[in-house]
């Protein structure tokens, strides 16, 4: 008997599967409750970051939303040619700012109620209460910033 024949049907104890499948149904939820505002899921993230942080750098909003820096500046750049966000050279001619157009601020609140639906459809289905959620996030967040600090 080798190793595949002791794994057996198995595999649902992996933690990497299942958050990868579950980041995938999370993702169709949210896809699906923000597409009237046509904002994309991984757009909305980017957006509240944005708007949270008002005018800052690229590198502060990767840090903020754990992206690496190539992958917010192509996001961005979507962004940009929607008319979302404005990126300008800072003080540092190195650096670049961002920040929401008064489209951007628009787009991000009419998709805020929706993503609250959303938020709402997926405590619904892990029948969780909105404080449980939360809980569960922090430990998420968390994972990530342990993770981001050992690299």
């Amino acid at each position: 008997m080798d190793i595949v024949d002791k794994l057996g049907p198995r595999g649902f104890d992996c933690v990497c599967g299942n958050l990868r499948m579950a980041a995938r149904a999370v993702s169709n939820i949210y896809e699906r409750h923000l597409q009237p505002a046509g904002v994309r899921a991984s757009q909305k993230a980017v957006l509240w970051a944005v708007a949270a942080m008002r005018k800052t750098s690229i590198k502060d909003i990767a840090g903020r939303i754990a992206l690496d820096e190539t992958t917010l500046v192509r996001n961005l750049r979507v962004l940009e040619r929607q008319g979302w966000a404005l990126i300008e050279v800072g003080d540092d001619c190195r650096q670049r700012m961002v920040a929401l157009t008064a489209e951007g601020r628009s787009a991000f609140a009419t998709a805020l109620p929706l993503w609250k639906l959303a938020q709402k459809e997926i405590g619904s289905a892990l029948k969780l209460e909105v404080e449980d959620v939360s809980s569960a996030l922090l430990r998420l967040v968390r994972l990530v910033r342990s993770v981001r600090a050992a690299c």
